[in-house]
C-alpha cells in the first residue's frame, strides 16, 4: 500500500477547508463593516439636521407683561427674527413654588412677526419667574421676568 497518495489529497482538502473558511470570515467581516458604515452615517446624518435646523431658529421673547383682569394671566410676545417660520410647542413659567406647562397646539409663527399668548397665571407681585419656551426643532429660549 502507498500512502504518499493520501497525504497529498489530505493537503488539498485541507487547503480548500482553509480558502472556504477564510472566504466565509471575510465576507461576514465586509458585511458587518458595511452595516456598521450605514449606521453611523445615518446618525450623523441625524445629528447633523437636527443642529443645523436649530440653528435656523430665531425666537425672541419680545415682551412680557401681566394683568389681572378677569383674573391674574401672563401675556408672552415672541418674535420670529429668523427667515424660517417657527412651530412653538411648549411654554412652561415657573417659580420657586410652582410650575405652569401649557402645550401650544398651533403655535406656528412666520418670519418677521410677532405672536402673542395669554396664559392663566395666578402670579405674585416681586417673585420672579422663568419664562421656558420650546419649539419643534428642540430650541430652548428662557427668560426671567418679575411682576
Amino acid at each position: 500500500m502507498n500512502f504518499s497518495n493520501h497525504r497529498a489529497l489530505s493537503s488539498i482538502v485541507t487547503s480548500m477547508v482553509l480558502l472556504v473558511a477564510t472566504v466565509i470570515l471575510g465576507s461576514a467581516v465586509v458585511m458587518w463593516s458595511n452595516g456598521n458604515f450605514s449606521i453611523s452615517k445615518a446618525i450623523a446624518t441625524t445629528l447633523y439636521t437636527t443642529n443645523v435646523n436649530k440653528f435656523t431658529e430665531q425666537l425672541v421673547i419680545e415682551n412680557t407683561w401681566f394683568g389681572t383682569t378677569p383674573s391674574k394671566f401672563v401675556n408672552i410676545t415672541l418674535y420670529n427674527v429668523g427667515s424660517t417660520g417657527i412651530s412653538v410647542t411648549d411654554i412652561k413659567i415657573t417659580n420657586s413654588t410652582k410650575t405652569v406647562d401649557i402645550p401650544i397646539i398651533h403655535g406656528n409663527i412666520l418670519p418677521q412677526t410677532t405672536n402673542s399668548t395669554k396664559i392663566n397665571y395666578g402670579w405674585t407681585s416681586k417673585i420672579p419667574v422663568s419664562i421656558i419656551i420650546t419649539t419643534a426643532k428642540g430650541s430652548v429660549i428662557t427668560t426671567n421676568v418679575s411682576p
